[in-house]
Order: C-alpha cells, then sequence, then structure tokens
C-alpha cells in the first residue's frame, strides 16, 4: 500500500505493515509511536528505523533519517490506519458487539450459535478466543489492540465470514480499540461496580459503555436490558437520539420479555412475550441472569431478519460453554459447577441460583485476583458466607500481590462458617473430599482461564481439568 493512501500529502513509500513494537519492525513497516504505561514507543524510533521502517508515527519529534509523520494522537490514529490497511473490513460483515459489566461471554457464545442460522459463515471474537472457519486463536485481551483486531477481521472475510458476534470491553472503548468498527447491532447487558481501577467513577464507566451504541451503522439496533438502571438510562437516550432501540427484560414491560421462568440443575425455561404473541423457550442454560442472556442474543438475530421460531430453535441446541456454569460430572452423587463469576454481582446472581436449586448444602471454592479493584474482595467474602453453606476462600490470580494479603482483606471482619486455604488446587481437593449426596460445589472466579498469573511466572491451572483428576481420585477410592 502507498502511503498516501493512509495521509495526504505523503506518497512513493510503500507500506508492508503497521506496527507498535520496534522488535517486530520489518523492511516497509510503519512505526506508530505509541505512549504506553510503563514504555514509551518514541524512544524506539531510531530502534525502528535501524529494523527497517519505511517511516514514522509520532505525536511528537523524534531522531530519525526516514519520513515522520506527526499527529494529536497516535492511539486514536492507530485504529485509523489499521482499518485503512486492511481495506475497511468491518464494512464487508454484520458485526454484532455485546458490552456490559456481566454476561458479554454468554452473550456472544449465544449469539454466535444463533447466527449460524443464516446461511453465511460466523465468527466470535471475546474472552474465550478468536473462532471463525478453520481458525482458533487465544488472544490475551478480550478485544483485541487495533492492528490485530482489524487483521482478524480482514482474515475473516478472506475466509467468506459475514457475521461476526464480539465482546467489547469497556477498556476497548476507552483506549481506542474499537474505533472505526462499524457495528450493525450492539447489546447492553447490565453495569454494575467493576474496574473502578480504571475508571474514576460508576458515570465514567457508563459512558465508556455507551460510546459502543453511537459506533452503528445507519438503521443498526441497539438490544438493551432495561430491567439494569443503566440499561434503561442508555435505551431512553437512545430513542431520544433516534436510534433504534430494542428492549428486554424480566421485571419490565418491554419488546422482548419473559416470565414463568422455571430451573433445574438441568436448564432453564421460560415464556417470551413479542408483541401480542407468547413463545415457550427451553435452553440448557442455567440461571435466570443467563435468560437475560438469551434474551439479548434473540433480539439481536431477531432485529437482522431471523423468526422467534427459529431462534428458539436453536437456543435449545445450544453446546455447554467452557466455564460459564459449566457442570463437571465424572459419575459423583453430588453436582460440580465451574463459573467465571468475578464480580459482587456475578456472584450474587449464580449463588442466588445454586440456593434455589440446592437439594442439600452449597459449598463455593472462591477468591479475587490480585491488581484488580481491591474495594469488592470484602464485598464478594460477604456474598459468599452469607449465601454458601460452606466457604473455601483461596487464591485466584495473584499477579504482583501475595495472595495472603488478598485473602486478609478479603476475609477482615468477615463473620460466617469459612476456611482458608491459600492453595486452589488443595482448597478444591478439600471441597470435594467433604462433599455428600446431593450436596452442590460451586467454584468460582477463573472459569474457562487455564494459566494461572503470579508475579514469579505464570503456572498451568485450569479448574475443571483439576477438578476432573480430583473426582476421579475420590471415585477411584
Amino acid at each position: 500500500m502507498d502511503i498516501k493512501e493512509l495521509f495526504e500529502g505523503y506518497e512513493g513509500i510503500e507500506i508492508t505493515g503497521i506496527k507498535v513494537d520496534n522488535r517486530q519492525v520489518g523492511p516497509g513497516d510503519l512505526f506508530v509511536c505509541i505512549e504506553g504505561y510503563t514504555v514509551d514507543g518514541h524512544d524506539f524510533a531510531k530502534a525502528a528505523e535501524a529494523a527497517g521502517a519505511a517511516a514514522i508515527v509520532c505525536q511528537r519529534p523524534v531522531d530519525v533519517t526516514i519520513p515522520q509523520i506527526q499527529v494529536e494522537n497516535t492511539h486514536i490514529e492507530l485504529p485509523r490506519l489499521a482499518h485503512l490497511f486492511f481495506d475497511q473490513p468491518t464494512t464487508k460483515m454484520n458485526l454484532f458487539g455485546v458490552t456490559g459489566t456481566n454476561g458479554k461471554t454468554t452473550t456472544a457464545y449465544i449469539l454466535e450459535h444463533l447466527l449460524t442460522g443464516f446461511s453465511e459463515s460466523t465468527g466470535y471474537i471475546g474472552t474465550n478466543g478468536i473462532r471463525f472457519a478453520d481458525v482458533t486463536l487465544e488472544p490475551k485481551n478480550t478485544t483485541p489492540e487495533p492492528y490485530s483486531l482489524q487483521n482478524t477481521f480482514n482474515q475473516m472475510v478472506g475466509k467468506g465470514v459475514r457475521n461476526v458476534a464480539m465482546e467489547v470491553s469497556s477498556h476497548a472503548l476507552e483506549l481506542h480499540r474499537v474505533d472505526y468498527c462499524r457495528f450493525q447491532t450492539t447489546m447492553f447487558t447490565n453495569l454494575t461496580p467493576e474496574h473502578l481501577d480504571f475508571h474514576p467513577s460508576m458515570e465514567h464507566y457508563y459512558q465508556a459503555k455507551a460510546k459502543l451504541f453511537r459506533m452503528m451503522v445507519p438503521g443498526g439496533t441497539a438490544v438493551i436490558n432495561i430491567d439494569d438502571e443503566y440499561g434503561d438510562r442508555l435505551a431512553q437516550e437512545l430513542k431520544a437520539e433516534g436510534i433504534n432501540t430494542l428492549t428486554y427484560s424480566l421485571d419490565k414491560p418491554s419488546a422482548f420479555h419473559a416470565t414463568d421462568i422455571g430451573m433445574t440443575a438441568a436448564g432453564t425455561k421460560f415464556s417470551l412475550t413479542v408483541g401480542e404473541e407468547v413463545f415457550e423457550v427451553v435452553t440448557p442454560l442455567l440461571g435466570s441472569f443467563n435468560v437475560y442472556n438469551a434474551l439479548a442474543a434473540l433480539g439481536a438475530v431477531y432485529a437482522n431478519g431471523m423468526s422467534i421460531e427459529q431462534g428458539i430453535g436453536l437456543l435449545k441446541t445450544l453446546p455447554g460453554i467452557d466455564g460459564r456454569m459449566e457442570i463437571i460430572n465424572a459419575g459423583q452423587d453430588f453436582t460440580v459447577i465451574v463459573d467465571y463469576a468475578h464480580t459482587p454481582d456475578g456472584v450474587q446472581k449464580v449463588l442466588e441460583f445454586v440456593s434455589d436449586i440446592k437439594e442439600r448444602n452449597v459449598k463455593l471454592v472462591i477468591g479475587c485476583p490480585g491488581d484488580r479493584d481491591r474495594t469488592k474482595r470484602p464485598v464478594i467474602a460477604k456474598l459468599s458466607v452469607d449465601y454458601a453453606d460452606e466457604v473455601i476462600f483461596t487464591t485466584d490470580d495473584p499477579h504482583s500481590e501475595d495472595p495472603k494479603d488478598i485473602l486478609d482483606e478479603m476475609t477482615a471482619g468477615i463473620d460466617g462458617d469459612y476456611e482458608v486455604i491459600l492453595d486452589r488446587i488443595e482448597a478444591i481437593e478439600a471441597a470435594i473430599a467433604k462433599a455428600r449426596k446431593n450436596d452442590i460445589i460451586l467454584i468460582a472466579g477463573r472459569g474457562h482461564q487455564k494459566l494461572q498469573y503470579w508475579k514469579s511466572g505464570n503456572i498451568e491451572l485450569d479448574d475443571r481439568e483439576v477438578t476432573r483428576k480430583l473426582l476421579k481420585k475420590r471415585l477411584g477410592s
């Protein structure tokens, strides 16, 4: 690509790629200087030139002999450049964006499954990886960085993918990762306190999420949970702006309204009212919180032309979701569930569900990650002892913190029946050893994750695989 396609007033420079890490620069690359949390790309412009960079994009002058193009903000410039370099790939697909504190992954997963009801190929980008055609990847972030993201979209277009379900985090919106993405449909699940180590306030957090709904193509539809106070506010704001809005709820009147919810350990059924019609829905999803997620996905495909009947039929065949209310069954006479719940709201909803269906005791294994919002630690601990019959507090992902310090913060001032076992595997083993017939063990916080993050280095730890091995050990004995 000639640089004139990226910047007016420049020409005759062939650009072969775009890089933000000088160690990845090759001949012909455009190096974009990004000011990060710990390093500044401007300090590596000379190294990028030595590696063969054809030009530099910067916010201030750098000491190079190759052309340098100065812009006001390289964070904002990078997604524009990636969008153009890969020939504007999201203009060639229907992009569905899901945002909210809880439920993004499950909603996007359900949506990915429902989108198979259309004739075109389907893709997914989110916490559980990237999937399309014969490609499966595991990116570092829920929403990849701009160059990687646009490159992925471009590959999807090349594979014939037309519909893409994508989780969109507040970090991605605030840090411009999804700028220049053209969303056909957007979904709002809920907003509860989370990431307040990054966002200065809940209002700031809300405004970050709300950006997604102003990024839709003309005629696009916003699908919003109005039982959530922030969702109700968002729906009213969007309607006032003339943006197509489809609401869903369990409590308030809405376009997609669920009632008569029945739950078991095997799944959920409910009645769905759309206008004057009522439909019976059966899904293998567990919990009323997953009814919200199903409504969001059904609303999204309905807004794009799928009949209610077809969507409900597909919902019945939904496969299990990795690490989301995932039942681990090795033939034991008690239930073990692994779930990703790691926010106060998420933990409360999961505990409410297992408390509603329990026949005997609920045993909970849970911790809190390091280097994250510390205010939620005692809140999660109190919810744990309030709802569960027995609680084992243990290590989650410590990152740079001492796990004992995290657990001390969680349990300070907490009364109730609990114990602390620092080693997570030992904590899971203790819960399994104590389990009796018809108990429910809930292992919460990490879900599908396969690595545990420590300052000294990451280790392999998959709660589901650990649980399977320990169950086999108990049954074998």
